[in-house]
């Protein structure tokens, strides 16, 4: 990298990968949390910020552990809750939606989407919008429901339709 490189200031488009949140969810969050540069033009640190005050998070990494299951969608099922349980991601204390996507490829992103949505469906995660994006949670009192489903019990039939 040149000396001038170095100084560069990252474009929007460019911090929107580099988050890999879209980039009109991107000028969201910026707007919601008063950090909208007059240029549109970012520094490293101010990307640092962004992620913290946005609270945008990769939970899906090659170290993020599964259970092993022979039904993928089931594992990834399970995989999910575990995460929500672990994060704590339970009543006032929700996350981005796009959390649960970061770090999946194409297909099981749109797995997850539904299986999100067939646990909405069964009265297990609820949704709030706020001024920076869509915030799910587990519904107070059903962790214990997520917590089995993650350690192997049965899941909910909007769920169990999506692989049968």
């Amino acid at each position: 990298m040149s000396k001038l490189a170095a100084f560069r200031k990252m474009t929007l488009g460019e911090v929107s990968r580099e988050l890999a949140i879209h980039p009109f969810d991107l000028i969201r969050v910026l707007v919601a949390h008063d950090r909208l540069p007059p240029c549109l033009t970012f520094t490293p640190e101010q990307v640092v910020e962004i992620r913290r005050v946005g609270g945008i998070e990769t939970w899906w990494t090659p170290k993020t552990e599964r259970p092993s299951d022979d039904i993928p969608q089931r594992g990834l099922l399970r995989a999910l809750c575990g995460q929500l349980v672990a994060r704590g991601c339970i009543g006032d204390n929700a996350t981005r939606l796009d959390n649960l996507l970061r770090g999946l490829d194409t297909q099981e992103q749109l797995t997850l989407r539904s299986l999100v949505q067939a646990l909405m469906h069964a009265g297990l995660l609820a949704s709030r919008n706020t001024p920076s994006g869509l915030q799910v949670s587990v519904v107070e009192g059903r962790e214990y429901t997520i917590t089995d489903i993650a350690e192997g019990g049965s899941a909910p039939d909007q769920a169990t339709a999506i692989w049968s």
